[in-house]
């Protein structure tokens, strides 16, 4: 999922609806808007224990008592202007681990559940507390199979932009012309229950198959290859459309959408990927605009798939705009959604960016899940990182490292957390799972960070054959955090715990102050680098090798690395003779903010960073990597 971005780098997930925000690097939560990290339920000294009882407030995944094997979901909607709709689900389902008895699934309001059946047979069942939990006549066997029919009616949810979402006819006046109605479908975080029963959390994978029945003169755009388009049988008004999605993937990105659109097709013959159905869909009129928007998605394909080493894995790609959605990208498998702005744009304006994140997420995210919304930076970093990869390929280093940047002046602007107090990017802690979206230590721009200085520390040969294995080892199944450093592990040969540790399950960023000295009759540059965040028992010191990059105007530039992990750090490098500046680390290499409180010429004033885009009325960033400070 993205949030919008200002036009410099775009898009990426908002927390608020419709409005164009501040600027992360992919998709981060908006520049601007409230990024104050969303705690456990109860503030106390410790956020993960209630005071009041000792409980652990942590969410941990819920029990898969039964493999989902598959679903069929017929879903009829006669009038898309009336936000009801009628449906019969089909589950086929396996007993795991024990004989059983219940099976639970998630059903939220306002579902209203008729009828479940198996075999022909009436179950019993109660529907409570947004649980639907069925009993079955006898214990299903460890490993049979039992499959259930569960009538239902449903209507647009309370909590509008999640579930199915209507957008009612809008009749034609002076000012605006008249606008179609439109249904579409938001699953992430766990809101797909709103429309069917169903287990709503990444660590359960199915194959699905929607049949949807609507009035005859509308698209309807699902999950995987369209199996059949035909007349409903009672209806000739209505046109019954079958999808079907024969790989397994979670129950959050099913997806469906209703409308009219122009659609374009970006695959083909003439393509960079000619053998994948790769539509367009975009409002009536715009077919032109939209193949300029998104020309580059077939050459995007093309190029996850050889850095990847892994077959685009769906059997289309198709990109939906949508109306009012509240995100910039949702990325459904197969059948991406957007704000339908992006049809208005280009590939040079950002239009790339939300593209290639959406993209990249069909892989990361879709291809292998997160096993647990703790987890999701392994989702949402990644796809903001491919944002940063297709930079890459198409303007070289300084594309690659302007999305970068973006994602680490978003961090050293506005993370200034700590623990106890406030949460990591990995953890389990949330009032809702949506909250995980909306971090300080945000999934997105650090998630980005952190792959981009795991790339510097292992190198590219080691990162990439990683990333492979990663997806070869994972591919349609759920992973978690550890499951990608031991990867990274395996082919690196190097211990990685303590950097996971420091920058994905501890919340906040170093802040560096840096001094330095020369030493004419020795020619020795003398650094100290302080660490000025928080140090206490719950926050040590990091563990850093900041790189220090020496230039002449006449002389090749020389590298001096100070390492540490203690609160201050003092080291002297022999050079033949004074720099004439030093850069920070340029590379990126550690996310830290840094200023310079001593410099070698007292007379020039140490640059300031520019705050992050959007981050204007927040107190500006201390100087930070990869800044150049005149000596």
């Amino acid at each position: 999922m993205k949030h919008f971005q200002t036009p410099a780098s775009l898009l990426t997930r908002i927390a608020a609806p419709l409005a164009l925000m501040g600027m992360l690097l992919g998709a981060g939560p908006a520049t601007g808007q409230d990024e104050s990290p969303k705690p456990a339920p109860k503030a106390t000294a410790d956020p993960r224990v209630d005071a009041a009882t000792g409980r652990d407030l942590g969410n941990y995944s819920p029990d898969r008592l039964f493999d989902h094997e598959h679903m069929l979901l017929e879903i009829t909607i006669p009038d898309l202007n009336v936000k009801e709709f009628s449906a019969k689900e089909t589950l086929r389902v396996s007993a795991l681990g024990a004989a059983r008895s219940v099976l639970t699934l998630d059903a939220r309001t306002p579902l209203t559940i008729k009828t479940v059946t198996h075999d022909g047979a009436p179950l019993a069942f109660t529907h409570e507390n947004e649980k639907l939990a069925i009993t079955f006549a006898k214990p299903v066997a460890i490993g049979q199979q039992a499959t259930l029919i569960i009538e239902y009616s449903g209507k647009e949810p309370s909590t509008r932009g999640n579930g199915l979402c209507w957008f009612t006819v809008r009749e034609a006046t002076e000012d605006r012309p008249a606008v179609d109605p439109m249904i579409y479908s938001q699953g992430e975080a766990s809101w797909n229950s709103l429309w069917f029963p169903c287990h709503d959390w990444p660590n359960e994978r199915l194959t699905t198959e929607i049949i949807a029945t609507v009035p005859t003169g509308f698209e309807v755009v699902s999950n995987g290859r369209l199996l059949t388009k035909e007349p409903a049988k009672d209806n000739d008004k209505l046109t019954a459309w079958h999808w079907l999605q024969d790989k397994p993937h979670a129950n959050y990105l099913v997806m469906l959408a209703i409308g009219k659109w122009d659609i374009v097709e970006l695959g083909g013959p003439e393509s960079k990927r000619p053998n994948l159905s790769i539509p367009v869909y975009g409002k009536p009129g715009s077919a032109e605009a939209l193949k300029k928007a998104f020309a580059n998605t077939p050459e995007m394909i093309a190029f996850f798939e050889t850095k990847f080493d892994e077959p685009y894995p769906w059997d289309k790609y198709a990109q939906v705009l949508v109306k009012n959605f509240r995100w910039g990208g949702m990325e459904n498998t197969s059948a991406t959604t957007l704000a339908d702005f992006a049809g208005s744009r280009g590939p040079g304006d950002g239009t790339d960016e939300l593209i290639s994140h959406e993209l990249g997420h069909q892989w990361f995210g879709d291809l292998v899940t997160c096993r647990s919304w703790e987890h999701l930076w392994i989702n949402e970093g990644w796809a903001t990182y491919c944002e940063a990869l297709w930079a890459e390929h198409k303007d070289g280093d300084k594309g690659y490292m302007r999305v970068v940047r973006n994602s680490f002046n978003t961090q050293k602007g506005r993370n200034r957390a700590s623990a106890p107090k406030s949460i990591p990017m990995v953890s389990n802690l949330w009032k809702t799972a949506d909250d995980t979206f909306t971090k300080v230590d945000d999934v997105y721009s650090k998630g980005g960070c952190i792959l981009h200085m795991l790339r510097k520390k292992i190198g590219d040969e080691a990162f990439f054959a990683g990333t492979r294995l990663y997806l070869d080892r994972h591919k349609f199944t759920c992973a978690e955090t550890n499951d990608f450093r031991r990867v990274m592990e395996e082919v690196s040969g190097q211990s990685l715990e303590r950097f996971f540790i420091q920058w994905a399950y501890r919340p906040g960023l170093p802040r560096l102050n840096v001094a330095y000295t020369w030493d004419e009759s020795t020619k020795q540059l003398g650094v100290t680098v302080e660490q000025t965040q928080i140090i206490n028992a719950d926050n040590p010191a990091y563990e850093l090798e900041l790189p220090l990059v020496c230039r002449w105007e006449d002389a090749q530039p020389v590298t001096v690395t100070l390492k540490t992990d203690t609160k201050t750090a003092s080291a002297t490098f022999p050079l033949a003779r004074k720099p004439g500046r030093i850069e920070i680390d340029p590379q990126l290499t550690v996310l830290a903010a840094s200023k310079v409180t001593k410099k070698l010429d007292e007379a020039d004033a140490p640059a300031a960073d520019k705050p992050a885009a959007g981050d204007d009325k927040k107190e500006p960033p201390a100087d930070g990597a990869g800044e150049v400070h005149s000596q």
